[in-house]
């Protein structure tokens, strides 16, 4: 007994692989983004806990008060690399750069001109804060491949951030390293502040939610971290602790 079998026509099977092919190419790029975004909020994590870790032990050699050990960061010219030298005398590090020393910051960190803001848009400079300025902090790299930036402030503390905070410095941490993708606030660039009694993540509360006119951009500090509508350096506390 003879029996008809039923098939796909060549043309059927091409118009269901280019069908599946256009609905790859739609989604694949958002499912990339979301995989990269958790990695590196979990590359987050692990580096606020190796750098709350290094400023507990620094602490309890100094008489349980961190500011007790920037006594010894008198020069000014020096400063950078000596709050850099105290983290890095409790951390693992494969990689020291010094601008004050010869070496070139960009060794160990992302120069200022490939950093974009979380909108995409470039950093600005005003606002940028110095934040990583090659010409003026420390950094180094750290065993796990991220890289920090280091910047002292005032060996007292004594730069105000908040009418109930001192601020000492602040460090830049870039969570897969000088080389890692995208140089971006917010995505691989976090901004973390330095006080007299802890590190404290930047979040809502250390901006004060206004928005300033630069040319023809605004910029914003009070980040929406989720969408990416602006700067990004307020988004370490949020993937921290919201």
């Amino acid at each position: 007994m003879k029996r008809n079998y039923s098939a796909f026509t060549l043309a059927e099977v091409l118009i269901t692989l280019s069908i599946i092919g256009v609905v790859a190419a739609m989604t694949l790029p958002t499912v990339i983004s979301k995989v990269d975004r958790k990695i590196n909020i979990n590359r987050l994590k692990r580096e606020y806990s190796v750098f709350q870790q290094a400023f507990q032990k620094i602490a309890a050699e100094n008489d349980a008060d961190f500011k007790n050990a920037l006594s010894v960061c008198n020069d000014s010219s020096n400063r950078h690399a000596c709050l850099k030298n105290i983290f890095k005398a409790k951390l693992s590090t494969v990689l020291d750069c010094d601008t004050n020393s010869g070496e070139n910051l960009s060794k160990c960190f992302v120069p200022q001109s490939e950093v974009k803001q979380l909108n995409g848009k470039p950093v600005d400079s005003k606002y940028n804060g110095g934040y990583f300025n090659n010409n003026g902090t420390s950094g180094l790299v750290l065993n796990d491949g991220a890289s920090a930036s280091f910047w002292l402030d005032s060996n007292q503390c004594t730069t105000s951030l908040s009418p109930d905070l001192n601020r000492c410095g602040f460090i830049v941490i870039d969570v897969n390293g000088p080389v890692g993708k995208p140089n971006t606030w917010g995505k691989d660039l976090y901004l973390f502040f330095i006080n007299s009694d802890k590190i404290k993540p930047a979040d809502a509360s250390t901006a004060d939610g206004s928005c300033s006119e630069e040319g023809d951009d605004i910029v914003c500090f009070q980040d929406d971290c989720e969408v990416g509508t602006n700067y990004g350096m307020t988004c370490a506390g949020k993937y921290l602790f919201e």
